[in-house]
Formats: structure tokens, sequence, C-alpha cells
């Protein structure tokens, strides 16, 4: 549904929308890109429905898949499944926000984008506490690769790092101005929830094994 649903939009108001549509903003969220009727209805419902079928094969390609143990296995498939319900979600929601923009109305992409990807990294935060181990998908440091342990201790904490980063992502876009807001506060919080797992997985490997 969530895949269909811009469809469906674009092609209900296909005869109000204009034949050139903004598409693309700049940090400042000033428009800097325009694209034909065609181009800026499609685009990004088609790479919806690609990334959705990218994310429902992630798992098959994970090299250990077979090796891993049922609750492993069965881990990775619900993280995945969710992951690709919280990203169709998002690009819909996105999908849509161009066609009202197009239409005129009084939508504010910042706020709509910003928002969104904060409760993007609320969901994903959510999942990486659950996550099993795995090659293909989560914080992937030798440290984690290596022993069990870690890699739960490393998840749960990147996992509640990336929630209270979604939540201040999407709380302080409504109140930081959309010209200062990706350098002020998108690239600090998400260095925050980068490094810190990565940092955190090495301290807590047993010092004798780092070698």
């Amino acid at each position: 549904m969530l895949l269909a649903v811009p469809f469906c939009a674009a092609a209900l108001l296909w005869n109000k929308l204009p034949e050139r549509m903004p598409v693309h903003w700049d940090v400042h969220w000033q428009v800097n890109g325009y694209a034909g009727k065609t181009m800026a209805t499609l685009l990004l419902p088609c790479l919806n429905i690609g990334l959705a079928l990218l994310l429902g094969l992630v798992p098959l390609m994970d090299p250990m898949l077979k090796q891993y143990d049922p609750e492993t296995r069965a881990s990775l498939w619900r993280t995945m499944r969710a992951m690709r319900l919280a990203v169709s979600l998002f690009l819909c929601v996105i999908a849509l926000g161009i066609l009202a923009v197009g239409l005129k109305a009084p939508v504010n992409m910042a706020t709509l984008m910003q928002v969104g990807l904060g409760v993007l990294f609320i969901l994903i935060g959510n999942l990486l506490t659950k996550l099993r181990p795995n090659h293909f998908f989560g914080v992937r440091t030798p440290w984690t690769l290596k022993s069990r342990e870690v890699w739960m201790r490393t998840h749960r904490l990147a996992g509640h790092i990336m929630v209270a980063g979604g939540l201040g992502l999407a709380v302080l876009s409504l109140v930081v101005p959309p010209a200062y807001y990706f350098y002020c506060v998108f690239i600090p919080v998400f260095a925050v929830m980068a490094i810190v797992p990565v940092a955190y997985s090495y301290l807590i490997y047993p010092a004798q094994n780092r070698v």
C-alpha cells in the first residue's frame, strides 16, 4: 500500500500538476532543482520500489546466512522487514510532499524532511537494540564481529543513541532555522551516532584480544 499510494496520488492529481515541479532543495532549503512532471512524480516512487526489493533481498546476500542459528536468522529477517517498512513510509511521505509543493499547498519541505528523517532514525535505532550478530547489517567492526557480547552491548548503545538522536533531530527541526539545521544540528548528531558505537565496541573488547 505504501508503494502504491504515491502512484495513485499522482494519477489522481495529474491534470492539476504543473509541467515543471521542484524536486531538490539545498542545505538552506531553497529550491535549486526542477524536473518535468513525469520525472518529478515517478522518480521517488520508483526508487521506493527498488529499495524495498533490495532490502527484501539483503539477508540473502549475507555469505554466512546458512551458518547462523535460527534466532539470528529470524532476527535478521525481522529487522530487515521492519526497516523496509520504515524506509518505504519515509519515501512515501516525501513523494507526497513533492506533489503537495507542486500544487502550491502550504507544505514546508524542510520540516517534513527533517522530522521524517528524525522519526526514521528513531525506528531504526529501536531495531538495532534487537539485532543479533550478522555480517551484513549493523555496527560491523572487527570487535563486534568477533564477540557476541560486544555486538549485543554495542548495538544496545547504538540503538539508544540513534533513538535519542532521531528525537533530537525531529524536535530541533521545529526550533532551529532551516539555514543552520544541516551544519549545526544534523552533522553533529549524525557524527555522534556514527562514531560513538564504533569507539565503544573497541573499548569494551578485551584488551588482550584486540591484536
